[in-house]
């Protein structure tokens, strides 16, 4: 794979960076396409109209570019939500959670096909030992430490009740991931009347009792 920095220290360059954009889009769609199993660096260069040695001068083989193509979705989700997430703080942390909850769901909804291909690498995609890639405690703990944050501060300043945070992040992760699927599978499912609902419940659970 190529490096991070060329030889001379050099950061890749423009057209380097869109090549492999360019790579992971066909990647995405090949997936979508065939599935995991099936996306072969073969058919991937097919798709992206290059050659495989192309793949190879930036991806370390099959399994780095699977990985790269889950960073690259974890990283553009987080570069769509951050800005929303930070500004809603100003109204408190109500307003913090619902933006995370809305934004979230919103990045789901216009990037399906993406994430249905992420879906089916990490329910494929196996470390050296066997065991899959992105399944790890440690994936989880990344995943729900800024909600965790959030619900806790929200204590803290007396804008939330009695709850256990770390239970609360964890629900509302697997309400998000959960839907992930549904949304995939189900080309007219209503995101915008799911985060309605979604909202109101965990009003409900955060919610400072009187």
């Amino acid at each position: 794979m190529r490096p991070e920095n060329n030889p001379d220290g050099q950061q890749r360059s423009f057209i380097e960076e869109a090549r492999r954009r360019q790579i992971i889009a066909s990647t995405v769609e090949v997936i979508s396409e065939v599935g995991y199993a099936n996306a072969s660096l073969a058919r991937i260069a097919e798709h992206a109209g290059i050659s495989k040695g192309v793949i190879s001068y930036h991806f370390d083989g099959k399994d780095e570019l699977m990985s790269q193509v889950v960073i690259q979705l974890i990283v553009s989700g987080a570069e769509y939500m951050g800005p929303i997430v930070d500004a809603a703080i100003a109204d408190g942390h109500r307003a913090c959670l619902h933006a995370y909850l809305a934004s979230n769901l919103q990045f789901i909804d216009d990037n399906r096909s993406y994430v249905a291909a992420v879906g089916d690498i990490v329910l494929n995609l196996r470390g050296p030992d066997g065991t899959l890639r992105f399944d790890t405690p440690d994936g989880d703990r990344e995943m729900i430490a800024p909600l965790v944050s959030v619900l806790s501060e929200g204590q803290r300043t007396g804008e939330f009740g009695d709850f256990d945070p770390t239970v609360v992040a964890r629900l509302i992760r697997d309400s998000i991931d959960g839907v992930a699927g549904r949304a995939v599978r189900e080309p007219d499912f209503d995101m915008g009347r799911y985060r309605s609902h979604l909202i109101r419940m965990y009003d409900a659970v955060i919610r400072k009792d009187d």
